[in-house]
């Protein structure tokens, strides 16, 4: 795995993955949330995304259970 964190690269050995969570399972929002924390913080960071017009909020990603939207002004 890798992650890249304060202008460090962060790398582990593979992860082996002997089972997992089954989908429609109560559990499952939080480990996919809690795996998704330091992509939020790097989104957050770079201040990018769509900018609502009254406040000026930059959104750039939606989590709704497990579910991830990236939202930007283009592809690139």
């Amino acid at each position: 795995m890798r992650l890249h964190a304060e202008n460090k690269l962060i790398e582990t050995e593979d992860l082996k993955i002997h089972c997992g969570i089954f989908q429609g399972d109560s559990l499952s929002p939080l480990p996919f949330c809690i795996c998704l924390i330091p992509l939020t913080e790097q989104l957050n960071r770079l201040n990018t995304g769509y900018e609502e017009h009254i406040s000026k909020t930059k959104i750039s990603h939606l989590l709704y259970m497990d579910d991830l939207k990236l939202i930007t002004k283009s592809e690139e």
